[in-house]
C-alpha cells in the first residue's frame, strides 16, 4: 500500500524511535519527587523551554495536552468557563471551515447559553471573508493557519489586524501548519495556537496548547497541580520529549520538505494532464500549502474513488480523516460551494509526505484516470 493520507496522520519519524523507545522504558512520573521523578522533570521542562522557543512564547506559556483537538476543547471552555464565572458575555467569531472539534464545541456552547457565535462567510477559493464580519463584538476569533482538507492558507496577516483593531483573542488550529510554515507568534500574531504530534511524524496522543491566552483560561481538567495546575494528570514524558523533537525537525527541515512536497504535486498534476479525464481543484492554488491536492472528478464520488484507489493499493481520504465513514460532504466544501452538492461529493484529497516518491504521484494519477474512465463507460 501506498500511503498518500498525510494530512490525516503521518507515519513515525525512524529518528524519533531510540528516544520513544528508551523513554518508554522508563518510570516518567515528573510529580515524583525521587530521582527517577527529578529526571522526568527535568526532560519534561527541557522539552516545554525547547517548544516555547519554537513558538516565540515564554516557558509558562505552553501546556502539553493530547493533541489539538483537546487543545482548541481547552481554549474555548475554558474562555466559555471564565465569561461564565465573571458573568460576562462570551461571544465566538469562526466559519465552516474549522475543524470539527472547533465547530462542534463552539455549536455546543452557542446551543447551551454558554456562548454566542456569529459565523464567518467563506469564499469559493476555500479563505474565510473577513469583509464580511457580522457586525456586533466579539470576544474570540477561531481562525486555523492552514485548512486541514485543501490546504488553502488562511489570510492570517488580515486577521492578525482584525483581532488587534477589535480587541480580540486569537486561536489558531496551527496542525497542519507547523512543519510548512513560520508560525512563530511575533510572526503571525495568535494569542493561542494548537497543533498535534502525529501530524508531523510524531507519537500520536500527544499536542499542546501554547500563547499568552492561557492565562485566560478556566482548566478543563482538574485534580492536580500538572501543567501549572491548567490540565491535570501524569504527563507522558517520553511522548512530549518526542513530539518536540518532531516538531524541531520539522523547523529546522521546513524548505527541504516543501520543495519535496512541490515535487510530488507537480508529479501528479503533470501525470493528471496527459489523462484526457475531468477534474476540478478545490482550493485557490496559489494559495495552497505544497502537498495538498484537494481534487474532483465527474462523473465519480468521493467515497467511491477512495474505495476503488483503496482496492489498487493507495491510501487517500474523501474529507477530513474525523468524517471518515460519516457520507456527508464536508462543511469546509459545502462552506465553499454552497450552491454545487455535487461538486462537493466528488471531492477526494491527497496528502503525501517526506517519504513518497514522484513516480508514486504519477502512479496514483493514472489509477484515477483509469477509474473515472471506467465510469464513464459504465
Amino acid at each position: 500500500m501506498i500511503f498518500l493520507d498525510h494530512a490525516a496522520t503521518s507515519p513515525l519519524d525512524s529518528r524519533l524511535l531510540p528516544m520513544l523507545t528508551s523513554g518508554l522504558a522508563m518510570p516518567r512520573n515528573a510529580s515524583s519527587v525521587h530521582r527517577h521523578g527529578q529526571k522526568a522533570r527535568a526532560a519534561l521542562e527541557g522539552a516545554r523551554e525547547a517548544a516555547a522557543e519554537i513558538l516565540g512564547v515564554s516557558i509558562s506559556e505552553v501546556v502539553f495536552t493530547s493533541g489539538a483537538s483537546e487543545s482548541n476543547n481547552m481554549a474555548l471552555r475554558g474562555l466559555a468557563a471564565e465569561a461564565q464565572r465573571h458573568r460576562a458575555p462570551f461571544r465566538v467569531l469562526r466559519s465552516d471551515l474549522e475543524h470539527a472539534c472547533v465547530r462542534e464545541t463552539s455549536s455546543w456552547l452557542a446551543a447551551t447559553g454558554a456562548a454566542e457565535l456569529n459565523l464567518l462567510p467563506v469564499l469559493p477559493s476555500g479563505q474565510i471573508d473577513l469583509s464580511g464580519v457580522p457586525s456586533g463584538p466579539s470576544q474570540l476569533l477561531c481562525l486555523m493557519a492552514v485548512q486541514n482538507e485543501t490546504g488553502v492558507v488562511q489570510p492570517l496577516a488580515a486577521a492578525r489586524d482584525y483581532a488587534e483593531r477589535h480587541g480580540l483573542l486569537w486561536l489558531c488550529d496551527a496542525t497542519q501548519a507547523v512543519g510548512l510554515m513560520d508560525m512563530r507568534r511575533d510572526q503571525i500574531g495568535w494569542d493561542l495556537l494548537s497543533c498535534s504530534s502525529h501530524k508531523i511524524g510524531g507519537p500520536p496522543g500527544v499536542g499542546l496548547l501554547a500563547g499568552p491566552g492561557l492565562s485566560r483560561l478556566e482548566p478543563l481538567i482538574t485534580g492536580g497541580p500538572q501543567e501549572s495546575e491548567r490540565r491535570a494528570g501524569t504527563q507522558p514524558v517520553a511522548l512530549i520529549v518526542a513530539f518536540v523533537e518532531a516538531l524541531r525537525l520539522a523547523v529546522a527541515e521546513r524548505e527541504q520538505r516543501r520543495a519535496h512536497l512541490a515535487l510530488l504535486e507537480e508529479s501528479f498534476f503533470g501525470q493528471l494532464a496527459g489523462a484526457r479525464i475531468d477534474w476540478e481543484r478545490n482550493g485557490e492554488a496559489a494559495l495552497v500549502v505544497p502537498g495538498y491536492i484537494n481534487v474532483g472528478f465527474p462523473p465519480l464520488e468521493g467515497a467511491d474513488l477512495v474505495i476503488g484507489l483503496d482496492a489498487r493499493g493507495f491510501s487517500v481520504s474523501s474529507g477530513a480523516a474525523c468524517a471518515t465513514g460519516v457520507m456527508e460532504p464536508s462543511p469546509a466544501l459545502r462552506a465553499m460551494f454552497p450552491n454545487d452538492e455535487a461538486r462537493t461529493r466528488r471531492a477526494i484529497r491527497i496528502t503525501p509526505g517526506s517519504s513518497n516518491e514522484p513516480r508514486q504521484l504519477q502512479a496514483v494519477a493514472s489509477a484515477i484516470a483509469e477509474l473515472v474512465s471506467k465510469a464513464k463507460v459504465g
